[in-house]
């Protein structure tokens, strides 16, 4: 009789002690917070309009270079001037044949004036007038050609300054002094207006979101970042890779420069979504659970699916609603149905803060 009130005892209590909380956790309510969305693109950073300088005369050497890389240099700046002792000497020479042929000119026409009074009372021949004629028209001619030569030559003159034709700041240079150059060759190349932007590679499906205006950062390496504002998109898709480039304006002062490959990300306004933090977050078998409390303290595993990473946590895309309450810290010790026990930080208490608790070991 003593052995079964014995065993009757050990059956009452043994429900009581399966029942004891497996752990003293956290939790928190599940609500939904702003997040800023936004779009990922890499592409290369490149100037807005390039700008060359090149030789336009033939024959002359470099005299003085005024300019090198990394100049910001303003429009008709002065870059560069050739050796123009020749050019000046042949244009004093044209000058002075204009002046030869000017008074060649004017005599010629005096003479032809007379011959026309005369033309036809038999004083003078057919051919003498003609003759007299000709050499007015000749005259006439070389003057034009005189004259024609002097603008020639000035201009020329005016190509041994290499002036800037843009304000903007100089990327290469390859002027060297006492060299000869033929006519397009490449002096000094410049980035108009120091004026960069970023071509963004994008997916055709992203295009629609991507609006003149919208506002970008791109991350030029871990601690510095650029801002810029899309300015256009191209006008056709990429035949291989069915994207599209999108050209943003970087914000001028950016320490950034022509040539870099970066990513950048797209801002494209806040939503609302349901947001976790990345501790109540169980891992397993590939897949993302949490655990949801339940009216009697005991825990359902919930398998969710993630979306973008926030500042602090995840956005939970599938899985969780708005108003559950979800296990925090200790969540990665629970199993499926274990009754826990949900305790209040102290600092929290003191402030009458009762939904998110603080995490203590316990006993099974």
């Amino acid at each position: 009789m003593l052995l079964l009130l014995g065993l009757g005892a050990w059956a009452e209590k043994a429900p009581a002690e399966t029942s004891r909380p497996a752990l003293t956790v956290s939790v928190q309510q599940v609500n939904f917070v702003d997040m800023e969305r936004t779009l990922s693109a890499t592409g290369n950073i490149r100037p807005w309009q390039d700008a060359s300088v090149s030789v336009q005369t033939s024959g002359l050497r470099l005299k003085e270079v005024f300019a090198d890389v990394g100049d910001i240099v303003q429009a008709g700046q002065l870059l560069a001037k050739f050796d123009d002792t020749i050019i000046r000497a042949e244009i004093e020479q044209t000058r002075a044949a204009i002046i030869q042929a000017q008074a060649s000119l004017e005599q010629a026409t005096q003479n032809a004036k007379r011959i026309r009074r005369i033309m036809g009372s038999g004083a003078v021949s057919q051919q003498e007038a003609d003759q007299v004629l000709a050499t007015e028209k000749i005259n006439q001619a070389q003057l034009s050609s005189a004259q024609a030569a002097l603008v020639g030559q000035e201009q020329r003159l005016a190509y041994t300054r290499l002036l800037a034709p843009y304000d903007g700041v100089v990327s290469a240079k390859s002027a060297v002094l006492g060299a000869v150059y033929n006519p397009g060759q490449e002096l000094f190349h410049l980035i108009v207006q120091n004026k960069l932007q970023w071509e963004a590679s994008v997916s055709s499906r992203h295009l629609s979101a991507l609006e003149p205006g919208t506002k970008v950062l791109m991350h030029v390496r871990e601690d510095l970042f650029a801002e810029g504002t899309v300015r256009q998109q191209s006008p056709a898709l990429n035949e291989q890779t069915r994207q599209a480039i999108v050209y943003v304006d970087i914000v001028p002062g950016a320490q950034v420069k022509a040539g870099m490959f970066v990513q950048g990300d797209f801002k494209l306004g806040t939503r609302k979504v349901i947001a976790v933090p990345r501790q109540a977050l169980v891992l397993r078998d590939g897949f993302y659970y949490v655990f949801v409390l339940e009216n009697n303290n005991r825990v359902a595993l919930r398998k969710i699916e993630i979306g973008q990473s926030l500042p602090n946590g995840v956005e939970v895309l599938a899985g969780l609603v708005s108003g559950e309450i979800i296990v925090v810290k200790g969540a990665r010790f629970l199993e499926d149905g274990d009754m826990v026990r949900v305790a209040l930080a102290a600092s929290e208490t003191a402030a009458g803060a009762g939904s998110v608790m603080s995490f203590a070991r316990a006993g099974r």
